[in-house]
């Protein structure tokens, strides 16, 4: 059983009515390693020296300060095999995928159907429309990668994540999200800071390591 490395912090932390599968295999895996884990209701404050492992919006209030998504790196732009770009005017007169650009989850990512329906407000990340056939979640500590686990498409063969062959910096600490698209093209989905990203593998002991390492990150 690999050894995990807390970073000198005291534990995780969850709330009480987090039923996720996260939850349940950062939990296990704190148990089976003597790791203090602790769950808290929403309205408590969050202990000093603990890591959060929930929501979006949770982890976020429990950082306490503003992180911007950076969806699309710009070292990952030759991987991107599409026109990506941001954007404060809602787009008209193409179909396009949005998200938000200032911060995570203020609406949940969706193609446009060229009008104004559900307009929402700037600012955008944009990107043209293509399709995939399988989508991979590869967890990145310090610039390695920690383990890639499938988590969309093909449910009857699942297959295994393709070698990620990219330079990837050694200062990145996050996941990169993957997919084979219709054209057989090897794409870049998007990428997402270290934490909150849910968890598709077995390895579970790498899950929490990489929430550690990311932590650690982000409070730098």
């Amino acid at each position: 059983m690999k050894k995990i490395d807390l970073k000198n912090y005291k534990g995780f932390c969850f709330l009480k009515k987090d039923d996720s599968w996260e939850r349940t295999c950062v939990s296990l895996t704190c148990a089976l390693h003597n790791i203090p884990h602790i769950g808290i209701d929403i309205k408590d404050s969050f202990p000093e020296g603990f890591i959060p492992s929930g929501s979006v919006e949770w982890c976020l209030n429990c950082l306490e300060r503003e992180l911007i998504p950076d969806y699309y790196p710009e070292w990952l732009s030759e991987s991107l095999h599409r026109k990506v770009w941001k954007d404060t005017k809602w787009p008209l007169g193409k179909k396009v995928f949005i998200k938000p650009a200032d911060r995570y989850k203020r609406f949940t990512g969706f193609i446009t159907t060229g009008s104004y329906k559900k307009k929402k407000k700037p600012p955008f990340w944009c990107s043209d429309v293509i399709k995939f056939v399988n989508e991979w979640r590869y967890y990145i500590s310090a610039g390695e990668v920690l383990t890639g686990e499938w988590y969309w498409g093909d449910e009857i063969n699942t297959p295994d994540a393709p070698e990620l062959n990219i330079n990837i910096p050694k200062d990145f600490y996050g996941t990169l999200d993957f997919g084979i698209t219709t054209s057989g093209d090897f794409v870049l989905v998007e990428a997402h800071h270290p934490f909150a990203c849910g968890w598709y593998g077995k390895q579970h002991e790498l899950y929490v390591q990489w929430l550690i390492d990311g932590w650690s990150y982000l409070q730098k």
